[in-house]
């Protein structure tokens, strides 16, 4: 969306393809960011995909249940676990593949009249790069696949059953993906190693990280009065492969009185982790709200005292680094970080003097970071902000994608 904007801003003329929400089986839309792309040209498709019929299975409606990573597959009961069977054997690359045929037909219609200097697709839904991949071979148009996840490394298959068939067939695809495209994308220095071991061809890989919304954050006011609890958020996906439960733990462990603190959960939240909170730390004020439009989000965020950052501790995540911990950085309040210390979120949180991040089985140490950050709130001390965040602004990185765009002409 944000390489839409900034594109045309900068005198390129995209046009996006993508799937009506009407049609569209998503487990979350934020309708407030729609003002900030009004004026891209965008085609709406039809679409045939199988997690609309599965979330009316798991719940009676067609929305409630739509998967999200991997929250609930492995734990849901006999339901999500033959789904995730299902997803993961016979739904190649991924359970959005019936929307490839839909997306093909509409850029054809397009290509036919008009005449376009590049075809990009991003990923996941991973099966996307297939449809650029037959345009760009049917058109001679120029092709630049961007990865934002791994593809047959992707987290979401770790606990599942698969067959060595299946495997094999994913792995030819991407092969087939990565061999074709003219250029490749993607959002970190891990993701980067892991395509490289793939490509015959390393040059045409480049890394352009996942950005912020400087524009945004310029228009959220400071906060006017200082919290009555030291508050901590977090925000996003808390599945069950992130270590919340660590940090409960590390929280009991701290010098703070349970009273003194509030929790935000901002988005979906794993049940087992909300019991383990309120069983636990029942005097801990707790805010769940469910999921926020951004700008809400980041006011929220930057009204908080510490920012918790609980990748997920399951297959190749220790290479994602997600837009969220770019937003935690740059809004210049605390981070805790807890997860793979060798990560590449790891390493952009560590070069921010004020946060940490703790590998989960140090909970005295992450005890100690969280009194450390409370007996600051306390005093209304806080470090100056190490990290320089004006290269990742979306801005800074869509400046990146029109060099990589303009040298490859």
């Amino acid at each position: 969306m944000y390489f839409a904007m900034y594109l045309k801003r900068y005198g390129f003329a995209p046009t996006v393809i993508t799937v009506h929400p009407d049609k569209a089986s998503y487990p979350l839309i934020d309708a407030s960011q729609l003002e900030l792309v009004n004026d891209i040209d965008t085609i709406q498709t039809t679409t045939i995909e199988p997690l609309k019929f599965y979330s009316f299975l798991k719940s009676g409606n067609s929305k409630k249940e739509i998967p999200y990573g991997s929250l609930g597959e492995n734990s849901g009961g006999m339901m999500s676990k033959v789904a995730s069977f299902i997803r993961a054997n016979f739904f190649i690359p991924d359970a959005r593949k019936g929307w490839t045929k839909f997306a093909i037909k509409a850029a054809i219609g397009v290509l036919e009249k008009e005449t376009f200097e590049w075809i990009i697709t991003t990923g996941p839904p991973h099966s996307t790069h297939q449809a650029g991949m037959k345009l760009s071979q049917q058109f001679g148009v120029k092709w630049l696949a961007d990865f934002r996840d791994p593809w047959s490394e992707i987290y979401y298959l770790k606990n599942a059953f698969r067959f060595n068939l299946a495997r094999r067939y994913d792995e030819k695809l991407e092969k087939k993906v990565l061999k074709n495209a003219f250029c490749i994308t993607t959002v970190g220095p891990g993701m980067a190693d892991l395509l490289k071991k793939k490509l015959t061809n390393p040059s045409k890989l480049h890394i352009l990280y996942n950005g912020y919304d400087s524009e945004m954050f310029e228009d959220i006011p400071d906060p006017i009065e200082k919290n009555k609890c030291f508050t901590i958020s977090h925000f996003g996906l808390l599945g069950e492969t992130q270590r919340f439960d660590r940090f409960v733990n590390s929280l009991k462990k701290a010098s703070i009185m349970a009273s003194k603190i509030k929790i935000n959960l901002v988005g979906k939240v794993d049940k087992v982790h909300l019991h383990k909170l309120k069983s636990e730390l029942p005097d801990i004020e707790l805010n769940h709200t469910g999921f926020m439009p951004r700008k809400d989000a980041l006011t929220l965020m930057k009204q908080s005292n510490l920012l918790l950052l609980c990748p997920p501790m399951i297959g190749e995540t220790k290479l994602i680094i997600s837009t969220k911990t770019m937003e935690y950085l740059s809004i210049g309040v605390p981070v805790l970080g807890i997860g793979d210390e060798m990560s590449d979120a790891a390493m952009l949180v560590k070069q921010q003097s004020i946060s940490g991040f703790f590998e989960p089985e140090n909970e005295e140490s992450i005890a100690r970071f969280i009194s450390v950050s409370f007996l600051n709130w306390q005093l209304d001390k806080l470090d100056e902000n190490t990290f320089d965040s004006k290269p990742y602004s979306r801005l800074s990185v869509t400046k990146e994608l029109i060099e990589i765009l303009k040298a490859k002409d």
